[in-house]
């Protein structure tokens, strides 16, 4: 018998596209399917869009906000999906997202050849939702190798991503995602944070091995009211909530990890910086500044913070001033660890 698959699709304010993206799991090649959209209490039309499909899914609104109150994005609505899903596997859509119709049939049938896996995730593109334009042919990020650009078209390769993951987000949303419920049922629903994703990509990729399947079946839409847009502010928006869920993982991870994860974070600061200045020198000094103080403020103690201070420095000081501050910053730093 065909596995029960349970979409869950997460929606905020998205009547203006809803209907298309419950068309596209609707068109699924794969029929033993459960739909369920779950509404975080949209102020717009999005209860009456769904009515059409309603004998077709299950539809859960919220009676207040969750994913804004909560600085958490989509990981209520799907924590809500999850609790009442009855499906073997489950497939998290986000409520502006596409999927090609043989997504869920390439997934299962890749469950099938990998059944120890505990994350099996697509490839698709990005695409500007104004012109239709794409933006990228790739949703998969190499972390520091070559894993999946390496990768030939239909691969799918089954690795250890663990280490990968905790360098970055290889997906880029939780739409070309499958994962088997009982792997749930091990690492826990999604966490009531910004980058609540990349969190739970980490939780699952410490205990499970991850399929990739270069394929694109997926259509990530990028819009200026999308979490994700616009493009250009995508790297400083994650970068907080990013150090943040590496920090939590810091106190639980094994202590063979502890020095891996402490060198990215530190990486991740230095990259931040550097290109915070960067936006300073160009104009954004004030914008700048508050940002890295804003570093500075929620990572006081943490590796690589030196980094911030001395960019800090730099933005305000002349060049000669802050080669004199680096060296004493390190030293402040080493002094609070």
């Amino acid at each position: 018998m065909e596995p029960l698959v349970s979409v869950i699709v997460s929606a905020y304010n998205l009547g203006w596209c809803i209907q298309d993206t419950i068309r596209a799991v609707l068109a699924q090649t794969y029929r033993n399917i459960e739909i369920i959209v779950v509404d975080d209490a949209s102020t717009d039309d999005t209860s009456d869009r769904v009515k059409p499909f309603l004998d077709q899914i299950t539809y859960i609104r919220h009676e207040t906000n969750q994913g804004l109150a909560n600085n958490a994005e989509g990981g209520p609505a799907r924590n809500t999906g999850i609790r009442i899903a009855r499906g073997e596997y489950l497939a998290f859509l986000d409520g502006d997202d596409l999927w090609e119709p043989e997504k869920i049939a390439v997934q299962v049938e890749t469950a099938r050849r990998f059944p120890h896996a505990g994350l099996i995730a697509v490839d698709g593109v990005s695409f500007n939702h104004e012109n239709g334009r794409i933006l990228g042919t790739s949703l998969f990020h190499d972390q520091g190798d070559s894993l999946c650009g390496a990768m030939e078209e239909g691969e799918a390769l089954e690795a250890d991503i663990y280490r990968r993951t905790l360098r970055g987000c290889m997906i880029d949303t939780p739409s070309q995602v499958m994962i088997p419920a009982s792997a749930i049922s091990v690492v826990g629903p999604f966490s009531l944070c910004r980058s609540d994703d990349y969190d739970f990509y980490v939780r699952l990729t410490e205990k499970f091995k991850a399929v990739l399947v270069k394929k694109p079946l997926v259509r990530y839409r990028c819009h200026t009211s999308s979490i994700s847009g616009p493009l250009q502010m995508q790297f400083f928006r994650f970068v907080q909530s990013g150090l943040a869920a590496r920090k939590r993982h810091l106190l639980v991870c094994s202590e063979e990890v502890k020095p891996f994860l402490k060198q990215q974070i530190r990486n991740k600061l230095r990259i931040a910086s550097e290109r915070t200045r960067e936006e300073g020198d160009r104009g954004q000094k004030i914008w700048a500044s508050r940002f890295l103080w804003g570093l500075v403020t929620n990572n006081p103690t943490s590796p690589g913070v030196e980094y911030v201070w001395l960019s800090l420095a730099r933005l305000w000081c002349p060049e000669s001033v802050a080669t004199i501050v680096r060296p004493l910053t390190t030293r402040i730093l080493r002094h609070l660890r």
